[in-house]
């Protein structure tokens, strides 16, 4: 149910209450139910049972097992006894093992995770019950900044109850670690390992070596104020991802023009054109083509120290209070070299497309340019909090948690930019496109390309760029900091149905302040110019056997020094700037959170089924305040005519220093969540869950920005006039502060059978049903005025997203599978499996949103973002004779992937994705264990597609990782 009060913005949702109306029925039912149990009065078997694991692959399999077992509603878990036991290099990693959990790999690495195929945007992360805070824009976590070494397990709820933080329509994924008095013995404990990528062992001086590192140390001690349990762990990394893709601009445009048959200079879409067949230019045939496409070679590297730390203390028995803390610093840098076609939509002629449209090969005309860039990022997270349980007699218990959570990202980049004279290029996707790149060929008669191609070693010369140039540098910030104070209480009954109460509140802060990116620019070559740049900064080309793996051409071209570069062409430029100034970019936003809720823990027996579980209903108020900018701008007259010919005149439009305009807009709403959660124990083997809650997801920060974007040629465009440079910008909305959580109603039903410990078979089935949806707004229906030379012009928003009332629902099926063979003979008795696959299916439409697209192509809407149609994993490990070896498989397929804040840009997709994973250990001894493990042994891609597939925007090669270390407990 969601009730709603704001200051009017863009057009508002509706108020939904049928959902909660049925599920409010059907909770009065369910406590209607008054069954004589057959059970003594005790305390609820509600809770979530830690169940520890004492070291091997098999106890930890067995842990999950147990725990699922008995949790009171459907959850997924992986459990270690203590810290560094998890199986993988990241926590997202670890995460990907339990089914219907899959992660975005960029780079080479998971890091967004989504839950039953459905995105990030839909699930929701906490540690230790807690919000975290982000360095991006969204709400998704950025798992690499809890090191699974120092992480000791992982619950995925994928139903929920009343007492669990609201936010994940998808499902809750809550972080934990170790509580030492629980875990009960002192344990020091220390890893390190080598690891070893070969597409850094391609650059030059480098090796391909890196290193991990953790050290951590538990123990418990007895003293006259009560017992006092530490642990401690220190985690650090340094290690190397570097890359080398083909990528295009994010833009994209649908053309049907022909050079040779229509002439004309950028590719344009008309009925008069040769391809439309003389008809309307709609049913001709028609291509989509990218601003420009760019081939990238990347070395990229990342340190990181993380540090956490939990004290537990327990005074009497009657008090438990826990304390903990986490840091993390990562610093992390890339050092790009790009060889670029900037022109990649002049002059398009010969081509020729797939069924849907993407090209498969064509002629163009472009400036080439080598472009360099050398971006730093600085990323520390911070977070702490405090927990006291207090058993104030037999049958009230009080728990208090206060926590504070804030990650501050800061980051430079320098750009370097040096372009050619424009050549003749063939473009050709053959091959297998997508796994491969489209090679390229050059030449300099468009009559003529046997006879004028030119040889690639052009491209070394760097004498060949000399027609202009241009340096940038910027400064971006994000800081984004979470507060919280929650209260529960838990009161046993002496009942007959309900055994126990539950009810607390909780309230949050969260302040969000991503500063857009503050940038200089210079052109002129007063300082430097290419041929500075060649004596002084020029370098070989960075690697060798550049896109050996993607079947590329272009290997190689005229590189530099960046730093360097810059430093020659910018001379004493004073570089302060001040990203954290108030600008019309900037995200500002902080969203205060009151909840309450309600909780009916049942058991009974009925017709001779053990039946437990619970109903409730949280309530939950949220408070949105978002302040955005307006900037005005100013004309700036080229009189490069005569007062008798003004024919060569042009304008360009830049923001005028001084005019930012400060508002602010107010949302407020609430959501109403009941939930009902029943458990049917019908053996020792069998078990039937099922569950009804309601469940909300909100809006990433970046959706709830203020500002606007306009974009008219970013100060260096030349127009004949004003009203050319309106005509042919645009303003893009960089969010809507009236935007609100989606709510559903959900649906599941789950049945288990463990036969032994070292089985489970489980499907659960799942619908969810939405009575909102989102859509990106009409430009056309939301027009505002933007001050150009001191007058006010109306121009089209785009990308205003939206909620709508819309219905829309996700379905469907998960599979789960564990199995230990422990019944075979000798060594056979080491073999385990296990094996998950999720399929699910929506009708929820998320609509093409490129502002260059016009309205004549239909364009099907994709799903939600992040939603994958099916995701597999499977695993098949041995463990004997001290030896462990895992061999994982993990598949996804395509899936939306949205652009940030950027709602202005087309549609892009990531296409499936696999990855193969091979694991090894070895116990010397019952204190030291030698490791080995390979990730992405087969070396897949990563590729990206924009609108219809084939059109691919991104085809990313990153190598395969392997490591060696050794681990030491004591």
């Amino acid at each position: 149910m969601t009730i709603t009060t704001f200051q009017p913005l863009a057009a508002p949702k509706q108020a939904r209450f049928g959902h909660s109306k049925k599920l409010l029925a059907v909770l009065v039912a369910a406590a209607a139910i008054q069954t004589p149990t057959t059970f003594a009065q005790e305390e609820s078997s509600n809770q979530l049972e830690e169940v520890v694991v004492v070291g091997s692959l098999r106890n930890t399999m067995r842990n999950s097992i147990e725990i699922k077992r008995d949790a009171e509603s459907i959850v997924d878990v992986i459990s270690a006894a203590e810290m560094g036991a998890l199986p993988d290099l990241s926590v997202a990693e670890t995460l990907e093992r339990i089914v219907g959990v899959t992660g975005d790999r960029f780079k080479g690495n998971a890091s967004e995770i989504s839950v039953r195929g459905l995105g990030p945007f839909l699930g929701y992360s906490t540690y230790n019950g807690r919000e975290i805070s982000s360095g991006s824009g969204n709400r998704s976590v950025a798992f690499s900044q809890f090191p699974s070494e120092l992480v000791n397990g992982a619950v995925v709820y994928k139903s929920q109850t009343a007492d669990l933080v609201e936010g994940g329509v998808a499902g809750l994924i809550n972080l934990q670690s170790l509580r030492p008095l629980d875990y009960g013995k002192r344990r020091i404990q220390a890893e390190v390992k080598a690891n070893y990528n070969d597409y850094d062992a391609k650059l030059n001086g480098d090796d391909g070596i890196g290193y991990r590192g953790s050290v951590s140390y538990t123990d418990i001690f007895d003293t006259d104020i009560g017992a006092i349990g530490v642990a401690i762990g220190y985690a650090s990394h340094d290690s190397s991802t570097p890359e080398e893709s083909y990528n295009t601009s994010s833009s994209l445009r649908n053309c049907n023009s022909d050079y040779f048959e229509d002439g004309g200079s950028n590719c344009s879409w008309s009925d008069s054109n040769a391809a439309a067949n003389g008809g309307a230019a709609a049913d001709g045939e028609y291509y989509f083509i990218p601003n420009a496409f760019y081939f990238r070679q990347m070395e990229s590297e990342e340190t990181r120290d993380a540090l956490m730390a939990t004290v537990q203390w327990q005074p009497n028995d009657d008090l438990n209070i826990v304390a903990d803390a986490q840091w993390s610093d990562r610093f992390y840098y890339e050092d790009r070299h790009d060889l670029y076609f900037d022109d990649g939509r002049r002059r398009i002629g010969n081509w020729t497309t797939n069924d849907s449209g993407a090209l498969t090969s064509y002629t163009g005309e472009s400036r080439v340019s080598t472009y360099g860039e050398f971006r730093e990022r600085d990323e520390v997270y911070k977070g702490a909090g405090l927990n006291v349980e207090w058993q104030v007699n037999d049958k009230l218990i009080i728990d208090a948690d206060i926590s504070y959570s804030d990650t501050v990202r800061y980051q430079e980049t320098w750009q370097t930019r040096f372009r050619s004279d424009r050549l003749w290029y063939d473009f050709d996707t053959a091959g297998d496109y997508g796994s491969s790149w489209p090679t390229v060929s050059l030449y300099t008669d468009s009559g003529d390309a046997t006879g004028s191609e030119i040889d690639y070693s052009l491209l070394n010369d760097y004498d060949f760029y000399d027609a202009n140039q241009r340096a940038r540098y910027g400064e971006a910030e994000v800081n984004d900091s979470i507060s919280a104070l929650a209260i529960n209480a838990d009161y046993l009954l002496e009942g007959d149905f309900i055994t126990s109460i539950e009810g607390g509140m909780r309230i949050s802060s969260h302040d969000h302040k991503n500063y857009g990116e503050d940038r200089v620019e210079f052109t002129a070559t007063d300082h430097a110019d290419i041929t500075d740049i060649a004596s002084g900064c020029a370098t070989a080309f960075p690697q060798s056997g550049f896109g050996d793996d993607a079947g590329g051409n272009l290997t190689e071209w005229a590189t530099y020094d960046t730093l360097c570069a810059f430093d020659l062409m910018v001379g004493d430029e004073d570089m302060s700037l001040t990203p954290e100034a108030a600008s019309a970019g900037d995200v500002i936003l902080s969203e205060n959170i009151n909840s309450a809720f309600a909780k009916f823990n049942f058991n009974t027996m009925l017709g001779g089924v053990d039946v437990s579980g619970n109903f409730g209903v949280r309530v939950v108020q949220t408070n949105v305040e978002s302040v955005g900018y307006r900037q005005d701008y100013s004309v700036v007259a080229n009189d490069a005519g005569t007062p008798a010919d003004t024919s060569d005149d042009t304008v360009t439009i830049t923001e005028t220093d001084g005019t930012l305009k400060k508002e602010v807009y107010n949302n407020d709403y609430i959501n109403v969540l009941p939930s009902l959660n029943v458990n049917f124990t019908l053996n020792e083997e069998v078990q039937i869950r099922t569950a009804i809650y309601g469940a909300i997801s909100r809006p990433d920060m970046w959706w709830m920005g203020a500002g606007r974007d306009l974009d008219l040629g970013d100060g260096e465009e030349d127009f004949a006039s004003v009203a050319e440079a309106v005509a042919a910008g645009n303003a893009t909305a960089l969010g809507n502060p009236n935007m609100e959580a989606i709510e559903s109603m959900n649906y599941d039903l789950s049945v288990a059978w463990y036969p032994s410990e070292d089985t489970m078979l489980s499907a659960a089935f799942y619908f969810k049903e939405f009575e909102a949806g989102l859509d990106v707004a009409d430009s056309s229906t939301v027009q505002e005025s933007f001050n150009i030379n001191g007058t006010d012009i109306t121009m089209d928003v785009n990308g205003l997203i939206q909620n709508t009332s819309e219905a829309s629902n996700i379905s469907g099926v998960e599979l789960s599978l564990q199995h230990g063979f422990t019944t075979l003979p000798e060594p056979f008795d080491g073999l385990g499996v296990m094996a998950g696959a999720n399929f699910a299916d929506t009708n929820f439409d998320y609509f093409e949103n490129g502002v260059d697209m016009t309205d004549d192509v239909v364009i099907a809407p994709a799903s939600l973002p992040g939603f994958s149609k099916q995701s597999y994993n499977a695993e098949v490990y041995w463990e004997k004779f001290g030896i462990t070896s895992r061999l994982s498989y993990k598949y996804r397929s395509d899936y939306l992937k949205p652009f940030g804040s950027d709602f202005g840009q087309t549609n892009r997709f990531v296409e499936d994705t696999s990855s193969v994973d091979l694991s090894l250990a070895y116990n010397v001894t019952k204190n030291v264990q030698l490791k080995f493990q390979a990730l992405n042994l087969t070396n897949e891609p990563y590729a990206e597609y924009r609108v219809t597939d084939g059109s691919y925007n991104r085809i990313e090669y990153s190598g395969t990782k392997f490591f060696v270390g050794v681990r030491v407990k004591l």
